[in-house]
């Protein structure tokens, strides 16, 4: 899934970061590039006043968003760093458009996808940001992916990063990012990836030549509630049951693996569900895999949410 915004580097640095903001703290994992791997050298997190896209952005988000992003940044921002920024799903959707036929031009295509979002979030389409990929032809149909993001919002976050003295390589969802980082591995057969975040969770199903067909995102307001993970099983079944019989108009599929990423904790206890419904075990994947840590515990302090996904977005290209 290409990012929404990408700056081309003139050379590979030798500096990795990535930066996940969510709603209440910002998370930044530092890589150094070695000849025999990476190596994570610091964590740095930022607790938010308060919250993140709810509502317009104010003067005092940004502000906020800005001072967080210098605390977290001081080790990277002064050097020549590839930086990746990932976004809650919420705030950037993905969908998966069936089309008789796609529109000639980008600006066209742009056009059709700020309708298409504007209509599904009952929402007037300058205030959306919109990206989209050819996906290809299947049954006569043309597959069109979108994406669509809060253009105040991210105006406020890209605003907040050149104040910090921030440029980023690439800023996108959660979700993209983590499926560029695990693509190699994920995409020989069709299958699916389930994600856990601290303010969301999200699921991507994909057919058996790689291409994503159906993205669903949902909210987490109720982390702390015991049922939550039940919740998150039935809704994951049941759009997995209508992808696989063609309930959803995008044709019936096989779906093979099941993959989970994201707090270890909480992928091991989702797994412990997932599984006593399914014929296959899922298979948990780790963003630390591959990666050495220079300071003591640093394994252990990138294996939570928003650490997991600020190492998965800085390792993701």
């Amino acid at each position: 899934m290409s990012p929404l915004w990408i700056k081309p580097l003139s050379a590979e640095p030798t500096i990795k970061a990535g930066i996940a903001i969510g709603r209440n703290q910002i998370c930044a994992v530092v890589l150094d590039t070695k000849a025999d791997g990476n190596e994570a050298y610091n964590v740095y997190r930022h607790d938010l006043p308060a919250p993140l896209f709810a509502g317009q952005p104010v003067q005092e988000n940004e502000t906020a968003l800005a001072n967080a992003l210098l605390e977290v940044s001081r080790e990277f921002r002064a050097e020549y760093a590839a930086v990746h920024v990932a976004l809650p799903d919420t705030m950037i959707r993905s969908t998966v458009f069936e089309l008789d036929e796609l529109p000639k031009t980008s600006g066209l295509r742009e056009a059709l996808l700020r309708w298409r979002f504007g209509k599904e979030w009952q929402r007037p389409e300058d205030s959306l940001d919109c990206r989209g990929s050819d996906l290809g032809e299947v049954g006569g149909k043309r597959l069109f992916l979108g994406q669509a993001g809060d253009r105040h919002w991210i105006d406020c976050v890209r605003r907040a990063l050149a104040q910090a003295g921030i440029t980023p390589w690439s800023l996108n969802a959660a979700a993209s990012y983590r499926f560029n980082r695990f693509h190699n591995a994920i995409t020989l057969n069709a299958g699916a990836l389930i994600s856990l975040d601290t303010d969301c969770w999200n699921l991507l199903i994909w057919d058996g030549d790689g291409r994503i067909r159906r993205a669903l995102t949902r909210l987490r307001e109720n982390a702390s509630a015991g049922n939550e993970m039940n919740l998150i099983v039935n809704e994951v079944e049941r759009a997995i049951l209508s992808y696989a019989n063609g309930l959803d108009g995008l044709g019936s599929n096989q779906i093979g693996k099941l993959y989970l990423t994201g707090s270890e904790k909480e992928i091991e206890a989702l797994a412990a569900l997932l599984d006593g419904r399914m014929d296959e075990g899922s298979v948990l994947l780790n963003a630390d895999d591959g990666v050495s840590g220079a300071a003591t515990g640093m394994k252990d302090r990138m294996k939570d949410g928003m650490a997991a996904l600020a190492l998965t977005a800085a390792l993701s290209a």
